[in-house]
């Protein structure tokens, strides 16, 4: 029988707020309320075997994973929940069966690098697990990692000689010798085993087969945390400074600057000393050197890491602020510095250096045309944390931050991060290694997003999205599961649901304070919906606020061009008046403001309000006396109108400036034109003829003095056709003897 949905859905909608809150025990009750209206339901009986777990109730954790699993015999992440449960309460070798029943539904969903990891698991609570190192052993072997595939056959060969089976374990290394005929190990193995010779299994880590690496990764095992492998870099370049023949550089206001000898003296000294572990005698000869002058940041560097081995955080801080300067100690010297202000209470100093930390190691993820958008970003991140002066959450984050760069292979775990988060943001905005370490689960966020990714690209797009909610009943408030839903929403065709969780991601990022994602938010939906007037009116309001007035006056002239295109003339004009108010501002080009005076100016003629345009065209002159479309417009507007004076006055200004800016070449074309525009205008046809007497133009010149003595002639302005008659005249004209008898006629008073 159907249980209520209602009361279901609101016992799964608490049972998920009190996860979020971490209210276990509350949470828990929640989730069995939903599975008493629907007891086989998937997301109630994985929210209650988290509370359960979470809450130390381990064993009934179990049994709701286990009835998870039972029903979803295809969900790979169901068995892996099992197996970690089995392994907190110890019962090692059932957790191995778990993660190999995991493993195998991870192959079937053609995943394998999470199969190769679930069987990792296997073996790190069993290592005697056969089956998991057989699988182990045939990915290695297919994907030509040889040295972990000798790992493997090594593995195997030790479990066969423990259970007495010397003959397998022998063929075992055959196999292996024949990838490698000369491996070391392989035949210390053999010898071993033909010689009678027991292996133990239970051999401490890191003695045996079990734990051979090749040597690259061991290497990289070694490298710690930013400031460990700076400390790595200094000592190496102390150590070859002691053997440079060259004095290294000096400051110019000591009084006893060092020989070469006591320099290489010192460090050696001091080397030493730090190799015994002897930090006084270390810190006094680095110490000296400095005093001798000596500018080195592998001496800042050394010196600051020994001040605060011994809690001495203010003198470790000057010295790592001058390693910080060289840039082969600037990512070491940044986490050293909030690690010393973390210790010193000084939580939002450190988190500033912590957050440079995360976003030097982020640009190195990055393509070099996204580097500029990252650095924005976490510009906005610092602003938008510093500003919330939360302490707690603070803490929080940069505890994620250490651990994060603490793990031994974290340079590639923030390579495979920075391709997970790409394919969340697809053609959107970008996002941080930030926002990954802000998740309350990182790893579980970063598998999730691996495993739905996958699926994508096969497009098993239902089965992508199956993870996510899964994920989603665990983390329900976390945005880059939300975001990845809507990319696969989007890449399925679902574009109005894309939009809408897109809209809700915004909306949480604003509530959140985070204004410049939720403004990057709102710039993708714009990406898909170009024309939505509501979503590009939000992000104006979001620039605003952040102080963006350029990219918040872009979206204003995209906006109020939308409303032009939709017919919409008052309400564009009414945006781009809003536009106006802000371009005025002082610290705003005055640019902006002219190319709005334009758009508004350009309504104004369509609408043939030409008394309002004159008003704005007459403003962007006065903002930009050398804009020539305002000036020309305003000719035109003011002869409409009739004022030819004003008409006049904006002509001559527009030649002066011509001639001023050396753009001589557009006067005559300007008076040709509007001559052409007004033919019976007589100061026009003066200022050509003029223009054309000036330019030596005198076949133009005769033309255009004709047209005007004829215009004067006709208006009974006599006394100026004289004038002009005679300046014909001195043009000797082919046909001056007309223009004699016609100069006589007027100068005696008679009117032709």
């Amino acid at each position: 029988m159907a249980g209520d949905r209602k009361v279901y859905e609101e016992a799964l909608n608490e049972g998920s707020n009190y996860a979020w809150e971490r209210r276990w025990e509350e949470a828990a009750e929640a989730y069995r309320r939903a599975l008493a209206e629907f007891p086989d339901d998937l997301a109630a009986l994985v929210g209650l075997g988290l509370a359960l777990f979470e809450s130390g109730r381990l064993e009934e954790a179990l049994e709701a994973y286990q009835r998870a699993a039972e029903i979803d015999t295809e969900n790979p992440t169901l068995p892996e929940r099992v197996g970690q449960t089995l392994e907190k309460l110890g019962r090692l070798k059932e957790a191995a069966q778990a993660y190999l029943q995991a493993a195998e539904r991870y192959t079937h969903r053609q995943a394998p690098s999470l199969a190769l990891e679930r069987w990792e698991d296997a073996i790190r609570v069993d290592p005697s697990c056969i089956p998991a190192h057989v699988h182990l052993l045939r990915a290695y072997l297919s994907q030509g990692k040889t040295a972990n595939a000798l790992r493997e056959y090594l593995a195997l060969a030790e479990i066969y000689s423990a259970q007495g089976k010397t003959d397998q374990a022998l063929e075992l290394c055959q196999y292996a010798l024949r990838i490698d005929p000369h491996h070391p190990e392989v035949l210390a193995m053999m010898d071993r085993l033909r010689y009678g010779e027991e292996v133990p299994l239970d051999r401490p880590p890191g003695t045996g087969p079990l734990d051979l690496l090749p040597e690259e990764e061991e290497e990289e095992e070694t490298r710690g945390n930013p400031a460990e492998i700076a400390r790595e870099r200094a000592l190496s370049d102390l150590a070859e400074m002691v053997f440079d023949e060259s004095l290294p550089q000096t400051g110019n206001l000591v009084l006893r600057p060092l020989t070469k000898v006591q320099v290489n003296t010192l460090i050696a000294r001091a080397l030493d000393a730090q190799t015994r572990d002897d930090l006084d005698e270390a810190i006094a000869c680095y110490e000296e050197v400095l005093r001798g002058g000596i500018i080195q940041p592998a001496v800042n560097f050394n010196l600051g890491l020994l001040y605060q081995r011994q809690l001495r955080f203010e003198e470790a801080i000057e010295q790592f602020e001058q390693a910080l300067q060289a840039p082969q100690y600037r990512l070491g010297s940044l986490f050293a510095l909030g690690e010393c202000c973390r210790a010193l209470g000084r939580i939002e100093e450190a988190l500033t250096y912590f957050l440079e930390v995360l976003k030097t190691v982020d640009l190195g993820t990055v393509e070099p045309d996204r580097a500029k958008e990252l650095t924005r970003l976490y510009d906005g991140l610092s602003r938008l944390y510093t500003a919330r002066g939360e302490e707690e959450w603070a803490v929080d984050f940069i505890n994620a931050l250490i651990d994060f760069l603490n793990a031994k292979d974290w340079e590639e775990k923030a390579i495979q991060a920075r391709k997970r988060l790409d394919n969340v943001a697809q053609d959107g905005p970008i996002l941080s290694l930030a926002e990954l370490l802000m998740a309350p689960d990182p790893d579980r966020v970063l598998h999730s997003l691996g495993l739905a990714q996958e699926y994508a690209q096969q497009g098993l797009w239902n089965a992508a999205l199956d993870e996510l909610f899964l994920t989603l009943t665990v983390l329900p408030t976390c945005l880059l599961i939300h975001r990845q839903i809507g990319e696969i929403l989007l890449q399925m065709g679902e574009t109005d649901q894309a939009l809408e969780k897109f809209q809700s991601i915004a909306g949480v990022h604003q509530v959140r304070g985070d204004l410049f994602q939720a403004a990057a938010m709102y710039e993708r939906i714009l990406q898909l919906a170009p024309m939505d007037v509501r979503v590009r009116s939000r992000l104006i309001d979001l620039l605003i606020g952040q102080g963006e007035i350029t990219r918040a006056l872009e979206q204003y002239l995209v906006l109020g061009e939308t409303y032009y295109q939709m017919a919409q003339w008052d309400r564009a004009r009414e945006t781009y008046n809003e536009a106006l108010q802000l371009a005025l501002q002082k610290d705003v080009e005055r640019e902006w403001a002219v190319r709005i005076l334009h758009r508004i100016g350009d309504i104004d003629m369509q609408r043939v309000d030409w008394k309002r345009a004159i008003a704005v065209y007459e403003q962007i002159r006065d903002l930009d006396p050398n804009d020539e479309k305002a000036r020309m417009t305003l000719i035109d507007l003011y002869y409409r109108f009739g004022k030819q004076a004003e008409a006049l006055k904006e002509l001559d200004a527009l030649l002066r400036t011509y001639r001023e800016t050396g753009e001589t070449a557009k006067v005559i074309p300007t008076l040709r034109a509007l001559v052409d525009e007004y033919p019976d205008d007589i100061p026009l046809l003066a200022r050509l003829a003029q223009t054309h007497l000036d330019a030596g133009n005198v076949e133009e010149a005769l033309e255009a003095l004709d047209r005007l003595g004829d215009l004067q002639l006709q208006a009974g302005r006599i006394k100026e056709a004289i004038n002009t008659i005679k300046v014909i005249l001195r043009l000797n004209p082919p046909n001056a003897d007309a223009y004699r008898e016609l100069l006589e006629q007027l100068e005696a008073g008679q009117i032709p």
